[in-house]
């Protein structure tokens, strides 16, 4: 017995042994890559679910359970669903690979986000293996420390020179080299937190205006704006200037024309510095320099700054003999109509989005654009009830407006594919103002041109003012809708009904 006893025990050994030699296969799971950004994530599978948070376009999940076409996810340490047919499932494999750190001080969390506890550090060169992963963020080890890391600061080659993001820097490594400027070349261009249209939106920034640069990656520029602080932009949308050129000049005669009253005059270019003073909607100041998004201005014998945003540049020559210029709106009454409102709430979305909320939202933004072209506004609705149409087209019909814009979202049938723009009118002497609105939103927004149209609604069908309905893009296709959800997108296309509008007017 012992005899045999002894056999089993070398036998094992043996087994032991010979497995070493095998490399462990791989282990694969089935991963949720996401397709749209703003994905929302719900507590259980389906829309009728709460939401508790949001994913974006290309990050990568481990799905935990599949039920009713919807996808379990861990994000952030916490279980949540997600639909499947907003994502692209596919099987990746699990492995240990060798990672290296970037960057020094690269922080190791306790939790995979930037709210999460620092519990380390990693030094440029330090070995980690990844165990598990939360979209971008990896699970590693360093000694007796654990944690998550930003996936973007890991590389798998022993040397890398790129510069980190700023905001997993260490805290003494805040001064850039400047390597150049860009001068903005379109109508407003968005500053975002990484190189890439996923980044956070930080601030937006004007045509025209100039800005130091510190690095450039992947087609984009990180530039320094407000208070030394730095983000990315789009660098098919800048140009590179001469280096040697500190501010931008102002030209002979150019002054800034204030668009609000109550606006605050500056000691220097930013919030940051104290108030010297105050200006009200029509005051104009000489411009001496132009320093990033501010205007340094000529002020009580002194100098100020305005922010470029809230002004604009005027001709003092022009200025005094032309009472309205061609980009104005003064004199015009406009009245906006948001769709839907109340019990109706219109078209639902892929994700649960009310028509009504965003209608609404547009329109606020819409407001604001008017009167900063100097158009009076009137509102059919200012908040979440209900006006049926007959009372929206006896407000219109009784006024004085010179306009009056139906705000919409579209939608159509789940098994059709619709997208894009329309504009429609009743009367036919309001096609030229539909296809005016048509042409300059397509231009703001890039959604796809569905044409001006005739339509027998009857907000416009028993309206005597020029009036029109807008489309402002489909609700019912799930990327459109995370589109046109943004205030983003609601502000480009503002913009381009009020260049539309200025467009007819003139």
């Amino acid at each position: 017995m012992e005899y045999f006893l002894k056999k089993g025990i070398i036998f094992f050994i043996f087994i032991l042994g010979v497995l070493t030699f095998y490399e462990t296969p791989p282990v694969y799971a089935d991963k949720a890559v996401i397709q749209v950004d703003h994905l929302n994530v719900r507590t259980g599978p389906g829309t009728n679910y709460d939401r508790i948070g949001k994913v974006h376009t290309g990050e990568t999940y481990t799905i935990l359970e599949e039920k009713d076409n919807w996808l379990k996810i861990n994000r952030s340490g916490k279980d949540g669903w997600v639909a499947k047919w907003l994502t692209k499932v596919k099987a990746e494999q699990v492995t240990s690979d060798r990672h290296y750190s970037k960057y020094d001080y690269l922080r190791i969390r306790s939790a995979p986000n930037l709210d999460g506890k620092i519990e380390g550090y990693l030094m440029k060169g330090d070995v980690v293996e990844p165990t598990k992963t939360d979209g971008k963020w990896v699970y590693v080890q360093k000694g007796n420390t654990k944690g998550w890391v930003h996936g973007d600061y890991l590389t798998k080659e022993s040397r890398d020179t790129h510069e980190p993001p700023k905001d997993e820097k260490s805290d003494d490594d805040q001064s850039s080299i400047v390597k150049g400027k860009v001068e903005v070349g379109t109508a407003v261009l968005n500053v975002r937190s990484e190189n890439s249209t996923r980044g956070r939106i930080l601030t937006r920034i004007r045509k025209g205006e100039t800005y130091e640069y510190i690095a450039k990656k992947d087609r984009w520029y990180e530039i320094k704006y407000s208070s030394g602080k730095t983000g990315w932009v789009a660098g098919w949308l800048v140009n590179e200037t001469d280096n040697d050129q500190t501010n931008t000049p102002a030209s002979k005669n150019t002054y800034v024309s204030l668009n609000y009253n109550g606006t605050n005059l500056r000691s220097g270019p930013s919030t940051n510095y104290k108030i010297v003073g105050r200006g009200h909607k029509g005051d104009q100041f000489e411009i001496l320099s132009k320093e990033g998004q501010w205007y340094k201005i000529s002020y009580d014998s002194k100098t100020a700054y305005v922010a470029g945003w809230i002004v604009e540049e005027v001709n003092k020559e022009s200025a005094a003999t032309t009472p309205a210029t061609s980009n104005s709106l003064k004199g015009r009454t406009i009245m906006i109509d948001a769709g839907h409102g109340g019990r109706d709430p219109g078209a639902v979305g892929r994700s649960g989005s009310y028509e009504k909320t965003l209608t609404l939202d547009t329109a606020f933004l819409l407001k604001s654009q008017l009167e900063s072209k100097g158009a009076k506004v009137l509102m059919t609705r200012t908040n979440d009830q209900y006006i049926s149409l007959s009372i929206r087209t006896f407000h219109s019909n009784r006024s004085n407006a010179d306009a009056f814009i139906s705000l919409h979202y579209n939608a159509a049938p789940l098994n059709v594919i619709a997208r894009g723009l329309n504009s429609y009118y009743y009367s036919s002497k309001d096609k030229a103002l539909a296809a005016s609105l048509q042409t300059s939103m397509v231009a703001h927004t890039g959604l796809r041109d569905r044409g001006t149209k005739k339509g027998n609604f009857h907000v416009i069908r028993d309206n005597n003012k020029p009036s029109v309905l807008l489309e402002l893009g489909f609700l019912s296709d799930a990327r459109e809708e995370q589109t046109v959800k943004t205030r983003s997108y609601q502000l480009k296309a503002s913009q381009g009904i009020t260049e539309g509008l200025v467009n007819y007017f003139n």
